[in-house]
C-alpha cells in the first residue's frame, strides 16, 4: 500500500498520477479530493463507521471472497474482522464474524460512492450496481438515497408470505413510498433532494397526477415546491411566468427545464439536479425518474424559480 507521502509526490508527477486514477478507476475531481484528504487531514478519505456484526457459518467450498461477494462485503473487511492470515484461511463449520451495515444511506455533503462503501467496508462496484451507477456515472447528490443491502431475496420473500392477506383495496395502493424530507439549505437544494428521492420511490406518471399516488410532468414540479412554500402554477406553460428564464447551459440545480415547439407550444417540464441530468415524470408507463439532456429530447429552455 502506498503511503500518504509516496501519493502526494505522485500527484506532482504525470505519469503517477495517470497510474493512481486508472488503477482506483478515479476521475479528476476525487482525485483532488483525495489530494486535499492526504494533505490536510480532511474528511473525504471516510471516517471510521461503528457498526454491529452477524456470523456466517463456513460450508464446503465456501472462499473468502465467496462469502464476502454472498454478503457484498470485501474480502478485507472479512479479513480484519476475524483476525484471519493473509490468504484468508478458513476451515469448514468456521463462524466467521460479517459487519452489518444499513439498508440505506443518505449522501451528505462531500461523499463519493467509493468513500461510502469504504466507510462500511463494502464493495465499491456493488455499490455502483445496487443503485443503477458506473464508475464512469458515479455522480451523487446531497439528499440522495443510496442502497447498500441486496434486499430483492427477502422482499421476494415477504411479498410471497403476504400475498394471501392482501386484499383487492391495498393491491390497487401498491408499494409505493410517500414520505419525503427535504435536505439542503437553500430552497434549490431541497427541491433536488426531494426530486430525486421522488425518483427512486416507484411513482408512476398519471395524466394531470398532482400527488405521489401520480404525478404528471408539472405536477411533480408544482408539488415539490409547493412543500418548500413556493408557488408554482399548475401546468408546464402557466409555470414559465414563475420563473427567471434563462439557457440550458446556465441552468443550476434546482432550476426548470422546459421543452417547447411550435404547434404547442410548451409541452414538458422537468426539474434539473445538475451534471447533465434531471428528474422528471416522462410519460405513460413509466414511472418518475433521473433522466440525462439528450440531442434527440433537448430542452429548449431552462428557469430559476422566482422565490
Amino acid at each position: 500500500m502506498l503511503s500518504a507521502r509516496c501519493l502526494t509526490n505522485w500527484f506532482t508527477n504525470k505519469k503517477g498520477l495517470r497510474f493512481i486514477k486508472l488503477f482506483n478507476h478515479l476521475h479528476s475531481l476525487n482525485i483532488f479530493r483525495l489530494l486535499a484528504a492526504l494533505t490536510m487531514g480532511g474528511s473525504t478519505a471516510g471516517t471510521a463507521v461503528a457498526a454491529n456484526a452477524s456470523t456466517v457459518t463456513v460450508n464446503s467450498g465456501d472462499t473468502v471472497s465467496k462469502i464476502a461477494k454472498d454478503n457484498g462485503v470485501t474480502t478485507d473487511s472479512i479479513i480484519k474482522a476475524n483476525n484471519l492470515d493473509s490468504k484468508g484461511t478458513i476451515k469448514v463449520n468456521q463462524q466467521l464474524k460479517i459487519t452489518d451495515v444499513p439498508d440505506t444511506y443518505t449522501v451528505q455533503k462531500g461523499d463519493t460512492v467509493s468513500e461510502v462503501a469504504q466507510n462500511y467496508d463494502l464493495d465499491t462496484d456493488k455499490v455502483l450496481e445496487l443503485n443503477n451507477l458506473s464508475w464512469d456515472n458515479s455522480t451523487i447528490l446531497v439528499g440522495q438515497t443510496l442502497q447498500l443491502k441486496d434486499n430483492s431475496n427477502a422482499d421476494a420473500s415477504n411479498q410471497s408470505s403476504q400475498q394471501a392477506q392482501v386484499t383487492p383495496s391495498t393491491q390497487t395502493q401498491s408499494n409505493t413510498a410517500t414520505t419525503a424530507k427535504p435536505v439542503g439549505d437553500t430552497v434549490s437544494q431541497k427541491a433536488v433532494s426531494l426530486a430525486l428521492q421522488y425518483s427512486q420511490m416507484n411513482i408512476p406518471y398519471v395524466w394531470g397526477g398532482t400527488s405521489t399516488s401520480g404525478f404528471d410532468c408539472s405536477g411533480l414540479t408544482q408539488y415539490i415546491y409547493n412543500q418548500l412554500g413556493v408557488h408554482l402554477n399548475r401546468t408546464a406553460a402557466a409555470q414559465v411566468s414563475n420563473t427567471t428564464t434563462k439557457s440550458v447551459s446556465q441552468a443550476q440545480p434546482g432550476d426548470l427545464l422546459f421543452w417547447q415547439n411550435a404547434s404547442e407550444g410548451v409541452y414538458h417540464v422537468a426539474i434539473y439536479i445538475g451534471n447533465n441530468q434531471y428528474v422528471a415524470a416522462p410519460t405513460e408507463g413509466q414511472n418518475v425518474q433521473v433522466q440525462t439532456i439528450s440531442q434527440y429530447f433537448a430542452p429548449s429552455f431552462a428557469g430559476s424559480v422566482n422565490y
